[in-house]
């Protein structure tokens, strides 16, 4: 039996982001836009997980959680609490007072996917499993551990849409594994593997927490850039080609070494349609 999320957020986009994120886990979602509508929801039927803003209208998603936790019938439900990434404050407090785990906004897409599933997993462990988080499989790829290309487009379509609504600039790098066929017919299919999960650990070294590496395709990973303008896409393009040609970006040097070509694109240096848009621009612009 999938979850029953009761997701709140004042703001439409907000909400209609954290649905479409839930409902693509395949997650059931039901929504409040202030902190009256969650008791209401709640009193009509019972969440398996909350995620809320703390700064909810009407009543707070602070005063919320000390209802509900403050209820022996209703506190084993996890709360997912959201604050702004400054809001050190609430997030404090919301952990004081029984919340699972935060969230940062602006919301990040695999982030919600990832806390959300493992605050699930958490309370199933602690009490009857009667829920099953959806699996990995559709998120995450086995071989990288990056999100998969599925993912990929999900975040190219919330992160455009957020960046053109907020006038926020916003970038995106397309790294191909250029020799990725000689490797494969040179060491087989396991090493060749092994060589991709390595590239993925070292491109996570050239980029920053809030950014969002995935395996686009088989030869491929796509890395997005929130708050990235221009400039400072050069300077991640270029920490990874030169990761790539001192054989760091892989940790040591092999035979053959791994050959990586690099495509970027920045909105609103370009005016791309949309977020795939914006993809398809950097990996026309691939170049050692």
């Amino acid at each position: 039996m999938s979850a029953l999320l009761l997701v709140a957020d004042a703001d439409p986009f907000n909400l209609r982001l954290l649905t479409e994120v839930c409902e693509s886990s395949g997650y059931g979602v039901v929504t409040a836009a202030d902190g009256g509508a969650v008791l209401d929801a709640v009193a009509r039927e019972r969440p398996d997980l909350v995620l809320m803003d703390a700064k909810l209208p009407v009543m707070d998603g602070l005063a919320v959680m000390r209802i509900l936790k403050g209820d022996i019938n209703l506190r084993q439900i996890p709360i997912l609490l959201v604050t702004g990434e400054d809001d050190i404050a609430s997030r404090e407090a919301g952990i004081e007072l029984g919340a699972e785990d935060y969230i940062s906004k602006p919301y990040r897409v695999f982030e919600i996917q990832q806390r959300v599933r493992n605050a699930l997993r958490f309370a199933n462990r602690t009490s009857s499993p009667s829920i099953e988080p959806p699996s990995n499989h559709d998120v995450i790829d086995e071989v990288t551990g990056a999100g998969t290309k599925s993912q990929l487009h999900f975040s190219l379509d919330y992160e455009f849409t957020r960046a053109a609504r907020y006038s926020h600039p916003l970038a995106c790098i397309v790294v191909r594994f250029v020799n990725y066929a000689d490797t494969l017919n040179a060491l087989g299919p396991e090493a060749t593997s092994a060589i991709l999960g390595q590239l993925a650990g070292g491109l996570r070294q050239c980029i920053r927490g809030i950014d969002h590496l995935f395996r686009s395709n088989r030869d491929e990973f796509a890395i997005l850039l929130p708050e990235t303008d221009e400039g400072g896409c050069g300077i991640v393009a270029e920490r990874v080609l030169r990761s790539g040609a001192d054989g760091s970006l892989v940790g040591a040097r092999m035979d053959p070494m791994p050959v990586v070509h690099v495509g970027t694109a920045t909105f609103p240096r370009v005016k791309p349609r949309d977020g795939d848009d914006l993809y398809r621009t950097a990996r026309k612009h691939l170049k050692a």
